[in-house]
């Protein structure tokens, strides 16, 4: 796996290889940066369900000043604290922490959250409940989902800005 975009571009990074995490491929992340692209210009970032790390790294590599990277499983985290240490990051943050324990804890107020729970999650409307509160106006949520899964086209007042879908993947963007 790659980034594909900004000061790391063709860098490689570890992929986790479980059964629980599900990597976003390159051609899809790229697809996601270059639509959410010009709604962001350095700011801190939040990926709730970070596998290896790919997403957040991607948004640091293209400005974003830093990173949160949260995930429930070990080993993903510890991929992602090898993957920020090869490419020499250093505004990165690491928590293990369930999403609900993660949101109800942080103090922190994100420019973009990136959501790509597990396909079993899917109670959309309940995690975009839970983040909305972190995320500060103007702010962009990306959220990763099974191409089935039902979601809100409005919430609170979150826009829904952009809706595509990939294989057997959809991913909305809102902003605030």
């Amino acid at each position: 796996m790659r980034i594909v975009g900004g000061k790391l571009r063709h860098r490689i990074i570890k992929m986790t290889n479980l059964e629980t995490t599900r990597e976003t491929q390159d051609k899809v992340r790229q697809a996601i940066y270059n639509m959410i692209g010009p709604y962001f210009d350095g700011g801190v970032c939040l990926d709730l369900f970070a596998g290896s790390g790919a997403m957040g790294i991607e948004a640091y590599s293209r400005g974003m000043s830093a990173i949160h990277l949260n995930d429930l499983n070990n080993q993903a985290l510890s991929i992602c604290k090898e993957n920020c240490s090869s490419l020499k990051i250093e505004d990165a943050i690491f928590t293990n922490l369930d999403y609900v324990d993660y949101v109800n804890q942080c103090k922190v107020k994100f420019d973009l959250i990136i959501l790509d729970p597990p396909y079993m999650m899917d109670d959309i409307k309940d995690i975009l409940n839970k983040v909305y509160y972190l995320l500060k106006d103007n702010g962009l949520i990306v959220f990763e989902m099974g191409i089935n899964s039902i979601y809100p086209q409005e919430f609170n007042d979150l826009a829904l800005i952009k809706d595509k879908t990939y294989g057997i993947k959809r991913v909305v963007v809102y902003r605030k």
